[in-house]
């Protein structure tokens, strides 16, 4: 069966993961040591015990209005923290010459457990990742799912009114991205620009299409 849609990851597939870390494990840190008196590397350690203490299996832990309402931090500072994370967002370039050369030939969808608030804000600073996709599929903004479990690729593939075998997904998580998708008969492709596994470029892709 013909691949008609092709599924990408967000974080490290078309984007690096530069902006998504410093805003967790720097920005956050920052603004919790400023509200608690606290020196950066205390507060680095208590906000990294509580992010440990929720896990990435609950919902709230991809959440950044829940942890700056859990960190007594205002909405006003979240806004900032995502603008100046913003300044970091970079797109793979294989990953922009592979939309731009799939497009028209196959429906491009994203699916992410990222939630809305960092999908736009790649959105607004790579305006061609915007307009390259047909649907975006937030596993935990629009599911309520926490990370990509097989329940989100099942939900995908209904909003897609897709069989598995006609749709081909790409990410760099091995199990996410490639394990699970690739158990519902979805062609999964690890992402591994090292080159030490999976396929090193989205490029690589364009053969199946």
């Amino acid at each position: 069966m013909k691949v008609r849609v092709v599924s990408l990851d967000l974080d490290g597939t078309l984007v690096s993961r530069d902006y998504v870390d410093y805003f967790w494990l720097e920005l956050v840190p920052k603004l919790y040591a400023e509200r608690r008196g606290l020196s950066l590397e205390e507060a680095k350690r208590e906000v990294q015990r509580q992010y440990d203490e929720v896990g990435p299996r609950d919902l709230r832990w991809y959440n950044p209005h829940y942890w700056f309402q859990r960190f007594g931090l205002d909405s006003g500072l979240l806004r900032w923290a995502l603008e100046e994370a913003g300044r970091l967002v970079k797109p793979y370039r294989d990953a922009l010459e592979f939309v731009e050369a799939a497009r028209g030939r196959v429906q491009l969808v994203l699916s992410t457990s990222a939630s809305r608030d960092f999908i736009n804000l790649v959105f607004a600073r790579v305006p061609e990742l915007a307009s390259a996709f047909t649907r975006v599929f937030s596993s935990v903004s629009d599911f309520s799912l926490p990370g990509k479990p097989p329940e989100f690729y099942r939900a995908v593939l209904r909003q897609l009114n897709a069989q598995p075998q006609e749709v081909a997904h790409a990410g760099d998580d091995e199990e996410a991205d490639y394990r699970v998708p690739a158990s519902l008969g979805i062609k999964a492709f690890l992402i591994d620009r090292s080159g030490q596994r999976g396929v090193s470029s989205l490029l690589e892709l364009l053969e199946i299409i």
